[in-house]
């Protein structure tokens, strides 16, 4: 009986990780040959543009230099032993996002552990199950960018730094500077990080019973060699921070002020009047981990934060700590993008599953009902989503092929600019305007003239995702000549009626609870499954 139900719990895990291993790799390609997303866009031309050992300046400062050139050089080694001549453009985005899934698969494993190692085995199992069904890690998996090697490597982070609370021996030490000088040359925004390591070094000295001077020299060793090993790491690693020092700066002035909210760009009107912290729990949380979690996070949280001052376990509160400078320094900037978030979700897992341990410990009926239905819940959302993003065609190449079908004799249209969406049609169209509907508030009257000798000659009006429109309509006293134009175009108050609309299936529904325009942030679906739409003058 005992090797029947060993043999059952394998086939269980086995069945785990083949789910992982499917919705972190399936359709890695997706939106090929356009590839829409920005940032992966701005990667791989940094990318592209490296010739080693003669041009290795990424001439490109937004993300740290360590996943650039981990992902250029393993093209340059894969080059070499196939031989071939590449599009380095594609292959960097390609390559980027198998590395995007394979730490997305890692990131599991690793959830597992570290839960098994501040709780029990019982809290690293939740937890990895909650994370292998998570939104956030699947969408991100296959997204070329750096917010799972941030995640991934934050976690181990906190996990070395946990380790120098009960030991600062030099293993410890020099794992966690490493890791935090990887974090650095990943992306610049892990700096406030550094509280963890300096938080567990004042634990272990408070948990000693001696304050000697060979005591403090001790902990003031820890600190110093975590700060130079991880100053050298960054060094090491981003060389060109140091030796193009004016385009790094100018660009860490330029992405802080617009974080901050201090330089207006485009991209980032839908923040205004936003609430910190309420927006992450409206319009974020419940599409990384689900409705449910998000409601179960805020009792677990206040929980753990509770358990771990009355018993004084440092593993609970070095966890929420971790925690909280991570979802703080992220929430209370002007810009609230989904991706911010993303880092926060394994401690996110772990405190849930802490929380649901021992809320749970007293009836094994209950405890296995919440757990059904969490978990449930949590395949629903995931499997909805996986179905509705990787499984279909995408929108926007679903859109151009429908209007291929049903626009002829290639007439005039008007589009929006700066909408990567709007290429998969340029193959079908050759009289697109792009017209810049961003500046309908801040030019006045005088980009209205522009705009209305252009909708009296176009015959189409194709939306190519819900960027501008959702700001616009949201913001009617911030935006009021955009809103007063888009509420028209939307309620056929204009010269031009609705003929198509991204279709929204049942999976669809359930994914952006019923409504994928005005459910979530906006880059919750933006880069992957914007909502498109085409208008005809009537």
């Amino acid at each position: 009986m005992q090797k029947f139900v060993h043999n059952k719990n394998n086939i269980f895990t086995l069945f785990l990780i083949a789910i992982t291993i499917l919705f972190r790799f399936f359709n890695l390609n997706w939106g090929s040959p356009f590839y829409f997303h920005p940032d992966e866009r701005n990667i791989a031309s940094s990318i592209a543009q490296l010739n080693f050992p003669n041009q290795m300046n990424p001439n490109f400062f937004a993300y740290g230099t360590f996943p650039i050139y981990l992902v250029y050089f393993t093209g340059y080694i894969l080059d070499f032993f196939l031989k071939g001549h590449p599009d380095f453009f594609v292959q960097a985005i390609l390559i980027s996002r198998f590395y995007s899934a394979t730490v997305s698969l890692l990131l599991v494993f690793s959830i597992y552990f570290v839960g098994k190692e501040i709780a029990n085995k019982r809290t690293g199992i939740l937890a990895a199950i909650f994370s292998i069904f998570s939104i956030g890690f699947i969408q991100f998996a296959h997204f070329g960018t750096v917010e799972m090697m941030l995640t991934f490597l934050g976690l181990w982070f906190f996990y070395f730094s946990l380790q120098l609370v009960k030991n600062l021996n030099p293993r410890n030490v020099f794992i966690t500077g490493a890791i935090f000088g990887l974090l650095l040359a990943t992306k610049m925004s892990s700096l406030p990080l550094l509280g963890i390591p300096l938080l567990s070094v004042l634990a272990n000295f408070l948990f000693r019973k001696t304050k000697t001077r060979v005591v403090f020299a001790e902990l003031f060793a820890s600190v110093f060699v975590v700060i130079f090993v991880s100053f050298f790491i960054f060094a090491l690693l981003s060389p060109y921070v140091f030796s193009d020092f004016s385009s790094f700066l100018s660009s860490m002035r330029y992405e802080s002020s617009v974080a901050l909210g201090t330089l207006p760009v485009f991209y980032t009107a839908e923040f205004f009047n936003t609430v910190p912290v309420v927006f992450q729990f409206i319009n974020i949380y419940p599409f990384l981990i689900n409705p449910l979690l998000t409601i179960i996070f805020i009792p677990t949280f206040f929980y753990v934060c509770l358990k771990g001052v009355k018993t004084k376990n440092a593993k609970y509160l070095l966890l929420i700590v971790s925690y909280l400078i991570l979802f703080l320094s992220q929430a209370f900037l002007f810009v609230k993008w989904t991706r911010y978030m993303v880092p926060t979700l394994p401690f996110v897992y772990l405190i849930i599953s802490i929380g649901l341990k021992d809320f749970l410990v007293k009836s094994k009926v209950t405890r296995k009902l919440v757990l059904v239905v969490l978990i449930f819940v949590s395949i629903v959302f995931s499997t909805s989503y996986f179905i509705a993003i990787f499984t279909k065609q995408d929108s926007r190449i679903e859109a151009s092929y429908w209007a291929k079908a049903n626009i002829k004799d290639n007439p005039n249209i008007i589009s929006e600019v700066y909408d990567l969406g709007i290429i998969s049609f340029n193959p079908f169209f050759s009289n697109i305007t792009l017209f810049n509907f961003y500046d309908l508030d801040n030019a006045g009257i005088l980009t209205i003239k522009n705009l209305n000798p252009l909708l009296q000659k176009s015959e189409y009006i194709i939306v190519p995702s819900n960027r501008i429109m959702k700001t616009r309509i949201a913001n009617a006293k911030q935006f009021p000549v955009g809103h007063q134009f888009y509420t028209s175009l939307f309620n056929n108050k204009a010269e031009f009626e609705k003929i198509y609309e991204t279709p929204c299936d049942i999976f669809c529904k359930i994914t952006y609870l019923n409504n994928p325009v005005f459910s979530f942030e906006y880059t919750a679906s933006v880069f992957d499954r914007p909502t498109l739409f085409i208008f005809k003058k009537i």
